[in-house]
């Protein structure tokens, strides 16, 4: 499993990767997961937030909205051009003061019992060791604390990275790293979720499969959510009418050959437990 994240977080460190990964796909994909977990959390006026795995910010930025200006607010990723796409957001008027820390999720560079809520959205899947993350969610929060988190959910087809998936296999382009279109690799089930927080140390553990239609607003930028993937460099690598093969191909999975916006439904379970 090291030798896959790896892999794969080494891509995203391609400039050209995390400004896409936030114009295509952060309003429109995660911004509306971001508010779900973010509100599922409960983050409270004045509370200190660790968002873990947070990319370019999408949902640090929801939590600092939520903890105000007496909020402290934390972003961590092992990914730095991704924390540099995250910096260069300003934050709200009246939100919490963020900043963001470079580092693993298997050991977050923070005292024990440092935050009132961690949260991880899209992120625990991809770890190379889930249950050390989570045990270091717990080790960070203090007593009575929330934690949160996301993953596609694998009860449900996974939507836009499946087609993207599927698209680049049907293609014959090679697998950046092992698993790397396979959809199963990208998701975990409900139960699975439920006993990597119980393991961890936590209590009160509940889990729920949502559903969100997430809206693009023109084919276009549906299509150019590829460039915002581990796969976005190796498809401009290609030849020009290999590239427009390749959208022309996610284009008719993602229904986007009718005029107009786009909407993709997407499934997620979500965790909540107390430290």
């Amino acid at each position: 499993m090291r030798r896959v994240t790896e892999g794969r977080s080494r891509l995203f460190e391609q400039t050209s990767v995390p400004a896409a990964y936030a114009r295509f796909m952060g309003t429109q994909l995660f911004g509306p997961w971001a508010r779900e977990l973010v509100g599922r959390a409960g983050v409270p006026v004045g509370a200190s937030v660790l968002d873990v795995a947070c990319g370019p910010g999408t949902v640090t930025r929801v939590a600092a909205a939520a903890a105000g200006a007496g909020g402290r607010v934390r972003g961590s990723d092992i990914s730095a051009p991704m924390l540099a796409v995250a910096s260069s957001v300003a934050a709200e008027p009246g939100a919490a003061q963020v900043e963001y820390v470079e580092g693993s999720a298997t050991s977050l560079g923070f005292p024990g019992e440092s935050f009132d809520i961690v949260l991880c959205q899209q992120g625990l899947q991809f770890f190379d060791d889930r249950a050390a993350a989570v045990r270091e969610f717990r080790r960070v929060l203090k007593p009575g604390g929330i934690a949160a988190a996301s993953v596609w959910a694998a009860e449900r087809p996974l939507g836009l990275f499946g087609a993207i998936g599927a698209t680049l296999r049907e293609y014959g382009l090679a697998e950046p790293y092992p698993r790397a279109f396979d959809a199963a690799s990208y998701a975990l089930p409900a139960d699975q979720l439920r006993e990597l927080l119980g393991s961890g140390g936590f209590s009160d553990v509940s889990v729920e499969t949502v559903e969100l239609d997430c809206v693009w607003e023109t084919a276009d930028d549906a299509i150019a959510t590829i460039s915002g993937t581990p796969f976005g460099p190796l498809v401009a690598a290609l030849p020009v009418a290999d590239q427009d093969a390749v959208r022309a191909s996610l284009a008719e999975r993602l229904g986007c050959n009718v005029p107009g916006q786009v909407t993709i439904r997407t499934a997620a379970n979500i965790a909540r437990g107390v430290a």
